[in-house]
């Protein structure tokens, strides 16, 4: 049974420095230095005091606060013939709210056509019929009329006013790596590591469910990946991914998605699971197939504005691959929702997929393929062998120390510039290549080869491949596409008064 055992990875711990962080030398830059764990400890437990207020209750404690307000003070009015206008009931009411929430170390900002609530550690997204209801309730209760104050149309304008006034600003470029957990934000910069306090201005719109913690060890799951995945470039390769996740494309742009492949009980869906808890599930993990990501509509594109990740076990199906191609790259991309404006994605969710097959149908360019980074799973865990509770016994007791194993993926990546490389790995990926190409399949398997001066019909040709890829469960490409594929790979044809002929000869084997 897949379960606890010993592990031989020794503790590794961190030297405090006069500046709340800890310096790594470049010929150490993998291994964290020793520091005085206690003194870590009580530096941060002195930030953290008190744990910042849930984000479902902020809207019924700023509600709380509100009180009636003069309208005509501030609308500045001495003369009592001066009278008040729609407009001063709508700018007053949104910035007294602003104001509130501010006094309180919380915000209300828009980015894009979303809104988003700060509550002292991170933002969360806020629906907006909720907030525009929000936004009567409290106009109300300020002073406003409840025949305006409950009329749709005034909710609407009010919420209009609040997405002209609180725009958030776009953070400042920065080569820092953050990541933001229970007890504050960890920030890499320049190879030097700090646990700080949370900052509004980082805009970050997660935080992981579990605390940093130097000394967490996770045997069981260091027994699992040994276990399903005993190659340590494959789990080298994970780690860094998924610590990948956490750099923005202004940092490091390796313009990949990672794709776990392989069939039947090899533990794919056990690391799944494992990885959505360790991200915080659906608040910051979605699941959209690949063909509704890429499509027209940009609907579910919009949606990655808000995660961390897109973890999906649906590849296969139609995708428009210049879109794919930018996804992968971080580039920006349009997208909108439904009933919104088209907006420009800049920072969004990186891309995991499980799957039991690889792509079938795909662009036959090097720019394509080499976005793709295929880990096999190729060892099956024979029925008798497996504990269907591995995953809960990991995210149960583990998830920090799974963090450190990511965290030691982050460093290696920003070390290396570069994913590790496994030779298991190229090869999947340059077979790959070479299956998804029907056309170069059916020459190597048929034995047919270049030739001189030896020839057959096109029309033949083309039909020997039909069978071969109906034979094989393969889509054939069209009869043009296949003679284009037969010139990349330097095969002649010819027109002859009979027809298309092309310069091939069959060998037996």
């Amino acid at each position: 049974m897949i379960g606890k055992t010993s592990t031989n990875i020794n503790a590794r711990q961190l030297q405090a420095n006069t500046n709340n962080g800890f310096s790594l030398e470049n010929s150490d830059f993998i291994d964290i230095l020793e520091m005085d764990l206690q003194k870590f400890r009580s530096q941060f437990s002195e930030k953290h005091e008190e744990p910042a207020i849930d984000h479902s209750k902020i809207l019924n404690s700023l509600f709380e606060q509100i009180n009636e307000v003069d309208f005509r003070e501030e609308a500045g009015f001495t003369n009592e013939d001066q009278k008040l206008s729609k407009k001063h009931y709508l700018v007053t009411c949104v910035e007294k709210i602003l104001e509130t929430a501010n006094l309180n170390n919380w915000g209300i900002c828009r980015n894009h056509d979303f809104i988003y609530l700060y509550n002292g550690e991170y933002w969360s997204l806020l629906d907006n019929i909720e907030y525009q209801t929000f936004l009567g309730i409290a106009a109300e209760k300020m002073g406003v009329d409840r025949f305006d104050a409950r009329l749709y149309t005034f909710r609407e304008q009010l919420l209009k006013q609040f997405l002209a006034v609180a725009n958030l600003p776009n953070p400042p470029q920065s080569d820092k790596v953050l990541v933001n957990l229970k007890n504050g934000t960890f920030e890499i910069d320049e190879g030097r590591l700090n646990l700080r306090k949370p900052d509004r201005n980082d805009f970050l719109t997660y935080q992981l469910p579990f605390c940093y913690d130097i000394n967490a060890r996770c045997p069981v799951f260091d027994y699992y990946l040994n276990t399903v995945l005993p190659e340590i470039e494959k789990q080298q390769i994970l780690a860094e991914y998924l610590g990948y996740l956490f750099i923005k494309p202004s940092v490091l742009k390796l313009e990949k998605a990672l794709l776990l492949y392989g069939k039947g009980a090899n533990g794919k869906s056990v690391f799944f699971e494992i990885v959505n808890a360790l991200l915080g599930g659906t608040e910051n993990v979605s699941s959209y197939s690949l063909q509704n990501l890429t499509n027209e509509n940009g609907y579910y594109r919009a949606m990655l504005a808000n995660k961390l990740v897109n973890y999906a076990s649906e590849i296969n199906g139609k995708l428009e691959a210049s879109i794919f191609k930018q996804l992968v790259s971080g580039e920006p991309v349009e997208a909108r929702l439904p009933y919104g404006e088209p907006f420009t994605l800049i920072n969004y969710a990186k891309l995991i997929f499980n799957c039991n097959e690889l792509p079938k149908e795909v662009e036959q360019t090097i720019a394509y393929f080499r976005r793709f980074l295929i880990i096999p799973f190729d060892i099956t865990i024979p029925e008798e062998k497996q504990d269907k509770q591995i995953a809960q016994k990991i995210i149960r007791n583990e998830l920090s120390g799974v963090f450190n194993w990511v965290l030691e993926g982050l460093k290696r990546l920003l070390h290396q510039k570069q994913f590790t490389r496994s030779e298991a790995v190229d090869n999947v990926l340059e077979r790959y290549m070479r299956e998804s190409n029907t056309v170069i399949l059916f020459l190597e398997e048929e034995g047919y080869r270049a030739s001189l001066d030896e020839y057959v019909q096109l029309k033949e040709l083309y039909n020997d491949y039909k069978l071969f890829c109906y034979d094989g469960s393969y889509h054939p490409v069209s009869k043009r596409n296949f003679s284009e594929r037969l010139r990349n790979v330097n095969i002649k044809s010819e027109r002859k008064n009979y027809g298309m002929v092309v310069y091939v000869k069959k060998y037996f084997f």
